[in-house]
């Protein structure tokens, strides 16, 4: 039976955020202080601007375009034709497969290392499919409302965290910043909106939005990056004012040392448990919204049909099996692929899911003056 969703604007850019915070604790702090230095805060708002611009630029192509069912890939054929659109779909949907990989050897790894070690990495990994299966067949409609609580509950905890740490913060480890910091600071940007690309493949979906007010997707594309501003100046604050920038970047996980390093109103209970609970939950919303749009896009790449099913078990079965032993040997070089993760994967998101959707509306408003 073909599961058919509507979702809002705002449940799309929730989804994004939710899914986004992973990612962003991973990198924001250590990544953003080894490239930005004590500048790195300064980069989050560049990243912010550049990703705000790049939802205006898509509120107005969405204005101009009458169609209920338009999406990126919509936008793509207007601009480049059948063929090259479905080059670009290819091309997506094995981004977007890599990616999950990586994530999902993350929340195994994460999981087994910090929450329950000693159980093996690959139990967690067939649990997690196991559930993502299981949510793959319900309703999205039903996953991305129970995404809005648990993004609500996250930024409650990160404001917490922040509140205790404050006190902690040392200026000098931020300031000042100066005109020569200008080449770290740009630098400094590719981490964050290497992330914020990831709101590109939601574009993918974006034809099953009930409503089509290009209002709203301005209007929440500014809510978001406000949002992002926010998390990722917490996140930095918290780690390279504490630590300072060159300690920072040479860290794995800045953020939740900073986490563990925090106790409750003095006491000796620690919120690093609640916080590692959250961050899974956070792998979880990445890994199932991911798994959503490459289902979709393989379903593009055998039909130009506007709604395609896109939860079918013929698809995801074999789909999963082909995720988990992606995952596994990601595992066996774990090393290699964080590295690689920074250097190919970040650049590589930022063309993607930012310079080609840019390049596509500069073409496809060409072809529409034009054709007027």
């Amino acid at each position: 039976m073909e599961n058919t969703f509507k979702i809002t604007t705002k449940q799309v850019y929730t989804l994004f955020l939710l899914a986004s915070f992973s990612p962003l604790i991973r990198l924001a702090s250590a990544a953003g202080a080894r490239l930005g230095g004590a500048a790195g805060w300064v980069s989050i708002f560049i990243s912010c601007a550049v990703y705000y611009g790049f939802t205006v630029l898509l509120s107005c192509y969405f204005k101009r375009i009458c169609n209920n069912n338009a999406d990126l890939y919509y936008m793509y054929k207007s601009a480049f034709g059948k063929i090259i659109a479905k080059i670009l779909v290819l091309l997506y949907a094995l981004w977007v497969f890599a990616l999950t990989g990586f994530y999902l050897r993350a929340f195994a790894e994460r999981f087994a290392g910090a929450i329950m070690p000693g159980v093996p990495v690959g139990f967690f990994t067939v649990t997690l499919l196991a559930l993502i299966f299981i949510i793959l067949s319900g309703r999205f409609q039903s996953f991305a409302i129970l995404s809005e609580i648990f993004f609500y509950i996250i930024l409650s905890v990160i404001a917490v965290i922040f509140a205790f740490q404050l006190s902690k913060i040392r200026p000098e480890n931020l300031l000042p910043v100066t005109i020569y910091d200008i080449e770290r600071i740009i630098n400094g940007t590719l981490p964050t909106i290497g992330v914020f690309a990831y709101i590109t493949p939601m574009l993918f979906l974006f034809g099953e939005v009930g409503e089509k007010n290009p209002e709203n997707f301005r209007k929440y594309g500014l809510y978001s990056a406000l949002v992002l501003l926010g998390v990722n100046l917490v996140i930095f604050a918290v780690t390279a004012g504490i630590f300072g920038s060159d300690f920072t970047a040479t860290m794995t996980q800045p953020f939740l040392t900073s986490v563990k390093t925090m106790g409750v109103l003095d006491s000796l209970e620690r919120l690093e448990s609640v916080f590692l609970l959250l961050w899974v939950v956070t792998d979880l919303a990445l890994i199932v919204m991911l798994i959503y749009v490459l289902q979709r896009l393989i379903n593009l790449l055998c039909s130009d049909a506007p709604k395609p099913a896109i939860t079918s078990i013929p698809l995801k079965t074999p789909l999963l099996c082909g995720l988990y032993i992606f995952s596994i040997c990601l595992m066996r070089g774990a090393n290699e692929t964080q590295s690689l993760s920074e250097k190919v994967g970040l650049p590589l998101n930022i063309v993607l899911g930012i310079l080609i959707p840019c390049l596509a509306l500069g073409v496809w408003r060409l072809r529409k003056a034009g054709a007027d």
